[in-house]
């Protein structure tokens, strides 16, 4: 692939990762499996409300998607749904997602772990 092409692909690959995988994931993880996970009426759920249930449901099964990382998915997950709890914004789980895959993508140019990039 020349430089340019490179280069695009590259830019391209850090805005999937850092915007629309966050925004997607979190609205499906926190925003909909969270409060599926209480109720089969997952609109009537306040966003950020806690159980166990849903808490543990919704980390393991973001670990799961995340395939041979399925033990750090599910550590970021627990991580990812402590900071809609917190303040109850859905906002707060996709810039704490955001924010980590910014930092993984980091690691992976600088030391040029491309599989890790998954």
């Amino acid at each position: 692939m020349s430089q340019p092409w490179q280069t695009i692909w590259l830019l391209f690959r850090l805005a999937g990762s850092t915007v629309s995988v966050p925004i997607a994931e979190e609205l499906f993880f926190r925003g909909f499996i969270t409060r599926r996970s209480i109720s089969a009426d997952s609109e009537s759920v306040p966003i950020g409300q806690f159980s166990w249930f849903s808490f543990l449901v919704s980390s393991v099964s973001f670990g799961v998607l995340h395939g041979d990382a399925w033990l750090a998915g599910v550590v970021v997950g627990m991580l990812f749904a402590g900071a809609l709890y917190r303040r109850r914004r859905i906002f707060d789980a996709v810039v704490a997602h955001a924010t980590t895959n910014a930092l993984l993508s980091g690691y992976v140019i600088a030391t040029g772990s491309w599989s890790q990039w998954g």
